[in-house]
């Protein structure tokens, strides 16, 4: 599975229903789901074969036309590593289609249905229950071939430094929440020193201007914050008895980020895979320990929407390291440039407005030519 990143769909896989009648679109969001949980492809890990038996589940588990396949194929391509190409996802899916298979066609459609993780179903009052797929790990071997494939990368914090859009020289906390978070949106932000707590400071956008460094909180075991836009304001958390929360999922306003953290893998593979994926970056930085964390923007409309665009990406997120803890819609996350006591939680990498090319693909900005321009200068 040795091949280029140049996947058509750069942004994590979002998929629309696609307007169909009832029962073909039941089928449709049932393969979906399906696949949703089939291992990812990954580069040096038999990716053929994980996309070829992904392919053969839509067009023959569960008997869909070659059009409809391949959408959801695109959708399932978002969590490869790297993703394949349009002519790939083509051939893969004809070859699916003109491939004799053991089963009959449309055997994941009703009884009798076949589970594709070895084994039979088990049928419950008539219905087929299809074995789990084994939960995914992190596996250190995979995450260091992925990071050989830009081992010409050798200073990888350079490198970033020189790719971000926003320069990361002479920021400070105070003024990368204001390029996450522009006053023109009037957003609410939670800080924390103190994780397990309601807070210590709202960031409001409002008045960003007026907020500065000084401002914010401090502490030796560093600073958090909820990258979710909230309200602000405290509402009765169902999960806990109805306890009041300012930053439970009640109160969040814009299902906007995911986070990205590893505290197993190895700091530089994982920036070296971190530029390599397809997402929409917003930001990297350091903790001020080991583990490096990543905002990635999706723009999710509700928590369903942000499970389901995760979903599909997980499995491939926690097999090159990511914190399966971390992979939730409310987590907390480190605030870029605070201290956490005598190291600095380092920005290294600032794109508010990410496109989804990976960054190892993307040009050197303007910007970094004319701040150097000016370092020469001084």
């Amino acid at each position: 599975m040795e091949r280029c990143g140049n996947a058509p769909r750069a942004n994590l896989p979002r998929g629309p229903p696609v307007k169909k009648g009832n029962a073909m679109q039941n089928v449709i969001e049932r393969a979906r789901r399906y696949i949703a949980k089939c291992p990812s492809a990954i580069s040096g890990q038999r990716g053929h074969d994980a996309t070829y038996h992904v392919a053969a589940v839509l067009v023959h588990g569960f008997a869909l036309g070659e059009p409809d396949a391949l959408a959801l194929l695109r959708e399932w391509n978002g969590s490869c590593v790297p993703p394949w190409n349009e002519s790939d996802l083509v051939h893969k899916i004809k070859s699916a289609a003109n491939t004799v298979h053991t089963l009959p066609r449309g055997h994941l459609l009703g009884d009798g249905a076949a589970g594709n993780f070895g084994g039979s179903p088990k049928l419950t009052g008539g219905s087929p229950v299809l074995p789990k797929p084994p939960k995914p790990k992190f596996q250190k071997t995979v995450l260091a071939r992925i990071a050989n494939k830009v081992a010409d990368i050798k200073d990888v914090t350079g490198f970033l430094a020189e790719r971000s859009p926003v320069p990361v020289g002479g920021q400070d906390s105070a003024s990368v929440l204001r390029h996450l978070y522009p006053r023109a949106a009037g957003e609410k932000v939670i800080l924390f020193n103190v994780m397990e707590s309601q807070g210590q400071f709202l960031w409001d956008a409002k008045r960003s201007d007026d907020i500065q460094q000084r401002h914010l909180p401090a502490g030796n075991d560093g600073v958090w914050f909820l990258p979710q836009p909230v309200s602000g304001e405290f509402l009765p958390n169902p999960r806990l008895d109805g306890k009041l929360s300012r930053r439970s999922e009640e109160a969040i306003t814009a299902w906007r980020y995911a986070v990205l953290e590893s505290d197993e893998a190895d700091a530089n593979d994982w920036l070296r895979c971190l530029v390599q994926m397809p997402f929409r970056i917003a930001s990297i930085c350091e903790s001020g320990g080991r583990s490096i964390h990543a905002l990635v923007r999706l723009d999710a409309a509700s928590k369903a929407d942000w499970d389901r665009l995760m979903l599909p990406v997980k499995p491939m997120l926690i097999t090159l390291g990511a914190d399966r803890g971390a992979l939730t819609a409310v987590r907390l996350s480190r605030l870029p440039q605070a201290m956490r006591g005598e190291r600095c939680q380092r920005l290294l990498y600032l794109n508010p407005q990410p496109s989804g090319v990976p960054i190892f693909q993307q040009p050197i900005p303007p910007a970094f030519y004319s701040q150097k321009s000016e370092a020469i200068k001084t």
